[in-house]
């Protein structure tokens, strides 16, 4: 993957990490923060065990150690994930269960990290992250409180954009 591909994939994992952490926070809003901190991997497990049953089923097994080399553990650890985040979110709206799909990213971080370096990488990432609070602020997106995009605010997601620029080239 080149390099500029690279760069809009990792900042745009930024952006969406903005989203998962506005999604906990709207949970923790309503069920206190210990029951909210579980919904991301909740959410996340049954994405993860699904792309290795894709693998399982593709490959004929994973690289995992026995049992979790075959498709039918994953696709029964599929099953149980999904069901007790199901039972987990019950009450909330049902967006707050789409908190953990946003590691689907997860993924793509290491291919990410080998290409970009891990500076450059995190120092993107955390660009697209502020980028993406800023707007949530300001609109106050899941219930977060609004505040306004300022001159000093948008001054400091430009300083980011020159740290992200500096580890480019340094």
């Amino acid at each position: 993957m080149d390099v500029g591909t690279s760069l809009a994939l990792t900042f745009a994992y930024g952006l969406f990490g903005t989203v998962q952490s506005a999604i906990v926070g709207a949970a923790s809003r309503q069920r206190g923060g210990r029951e909210a901190s579980l919904i991301m991997p909740l959410g996340a497990a049954p994405i993860l065990a699904a792309l290795l049953l894709l693998i399982a089923l593709d490959e004929g097994q994973t690289k995992l150690s026995a049992p979790l080399d075959t498709a039918f553990a994953f696709s029964g650890l599929v099953l149980l994930c999904g069901a007790v985040l199901w039972l987990t979110i019950r009450g909330l709206p049902r967006w707050v269960g789409l908190a953990g799909v946003v590691s689907i990213w997860l993924v793509l971080a290491p291919r990410l990290i080998a290409d970009l370096g891990l500076a450059l990488y995190v120092s993107t990432f955390t660009l697209g992250s502020c980028a993406s609070a800023l707007a949530f602020d300001h609109f106050g997106v899941f219930g977060t409180a609004r505040r306004a995009v300022t001159a000093p605010r948008l001054g400091g997601l430009a300083l980011v954009g020159v740290g992200v620029i500096l580890v480019r080239v340094a």
